[in-house]
């Protein structure tokens, strides 16, 4: 191989920027493909968990690698991954033999040992590591490429017990000016879903973040590598815990895991800032892969979200807040008045039914915190896009109270069917209407 292009592959290989490596390689002439060149595509082959190519292009120079320790380390690599311990075993100690000092050869024929011993002592199915096909990985890293940006490294997995979580970094680029990493591996275990969900398409996903452009991807100290910590426990949490993540769901932590110690966990959103047709990925086959994004939340944000839902947060929360991690940002619960609601958003029915109207309205705090029952609503011309033109009052509000914009919200009708259902028979009366609860406690219709 030319020694210009072996020292660039050497180059790219330090800094796992494999997918590159494939590419370049993968361009070269036929005439030019040598030992070496099937030895490097392979090796970036098997870093990008395609094992069964590697091996395929291993097998292809085996009379040329008898005498190789590095042809014999790489294809038992290949074997180990593909979960063929006992050929692997074979050529690692092969391997051993011709280079009895190489460190990483004596630590996989630690390892084919134990997981061939375990396996015979305890069966087979303890030590199945979950992975994606072949096509199944090409899809997602062709998804992420397409909507994220260009793949310019993958820090791949070297030991993966239950499923194979690699990292895929897509740099700053022209379209967006911070970096993006994403799990690939997640997506092919099957979370537990809910059984009222299962038809939803929601039982498979991967986690992508948003880091500043200065970000040091490559730094292995925790205060740059938590990111990719994180992506990794939420990729097996579904696993470990028999439960399921999708849009809204926070998991918070029992320890500090960035520079700013009031950063308590971290929430899923949808990629918004990416497109609608960035948030799933279809798999040949059918199977679809939910692509959420994780953003960082203060103790206060949690407690907020849990006790009025993700939305409810979401609302007061900037797009700046949610595309990029920052963690030097102020809580949005620092300086706005959150509000602590009578239901939470988790309980709300859907008891508004056959409605085609807006469903905009104003109720008071009165109402939607205090849990006060509605005792004044009216109708008047919509104010807004999407406005039904009904406010709701407990009717004993002042006028200095009323006054404060910040005692009253717009929320959906049905949100108020719930608070107090009286309200349904008289939705569809026209504007200009006008009831009052009387002293009977029934809502009664009265006129000016």
């Amino acid at each position: 191989m030319d020694k210009e292009l072996r020292n660039k592959v050497d180059e790219l290989h330090e800094d796992d920027a494999h997918e590159e490596i494939a590419r370049l390689l993968e361009a070269l002439p036929e005439e030019k493909r040598d030992y070496d060149w099937t030895c490097l595509l392979a090796r970036a082959y098997n870093n990008l968990s395609r094992e069964q190519e590697a091996l395929k292009l291993l097998l292809s120079v085996q009379d040329q690698g008898q005498d190789d320790p590095l042809w014999h380390y790489r294809i038992g690599y290949t074997y180990y991954y593909l979960e063929r311990e006992a050929e692997a075993l074979r050529e690692f100690e092969r391997s051993q033999e011709l280079d009895p000092d190489d460190e990483d050869t004596a630590m996989f024929v630690d390892w084919c040992k134990k997981v061939l011993r375990a396996k015979e002592q305890e069966g087979v199915e303890q030590f199945h590591t979950i992975k994606y096909t072949n096509e199944e990985y090409a899809a997602v890293m062709e998804h992420i490429e397409q909507h994220f940006g260009p793949v310019e490294n993958v820090f791949m997995e070297i030991v993966s017990p239950d499923i194979k979580v690699n990292v895929a970094i897509c740099p700053p680029c022209e379209a967006h000016d911070y970096y993006v990493l994403c799990t690939v591996g997640m997506g092919a275990r099957r979370m537990n879903v809910p059984s009222e969900l299962e038809e939803e398409g929601l039982d498979r996903a991967e986690v992508m973040i948003a880091l500043p452009p200065d970000w040091r991807i490559t730094e292995p100290d925790e205060r740059w590598y938590w990111p990719i910590r994180w992506l990794k426990i939420l990729a097996r949490l579904p696993g470990n815990q028999d439960t399921w993540l999708g849009w809204g769901h926070t998991v918070p932590s029992n320890e500090q895991f960035t520079e700013n110690p009031d950063i308590a966990g971290v929430m899923l959103v949808r990629p918004q800032a990416f497109g609608t047709e960035s948030m799933v990925c279809q798999l040949p086959g059918g199977k679809k892969i939910n692509f959420y994004q994780v953003i960082t939340l203060y103790k206060d944000e949690i407690d907020f979200k849990l006790r009025n839902g993700a939305k409810a947060l979401l609302d007061y929360m900037s797009d700046d807040a949610i595309e990029v991690v920052d963690l030097h940002r102020e809580s949005v619960c620092k300086y706005v008045q959150v509000k602590d609601f009578a239901i939470p958003q988790e309980n709300i029915l859907p008891l508004l039914r056959n409605w085609s109207g807006p469903r905009g309205c104003l109720a008071t705090d009165r109402i939607l915190v205090e849990g006060a029952r509605v005792g004044y609503m009216y109708r008047e011309e919509p104010k807004f896009s999407g406005d039904s033109g009904w406010r709701f009052l407990a009717g004993d509000e002042d006028e200095a109270y009323l006054r404060d914009s910040q005692n009253s919200d717009v929320y959906d009708l049905n949100t108020l069917c719930n608070y107090d259902s009286d309200i349904l028979p008289f939705l569809s009366y026209p504007i200009g209407s006008t009831f009052e609860r009387d002293q009977d406690g029934y809502l009664t219709q009265i006129w000016d």
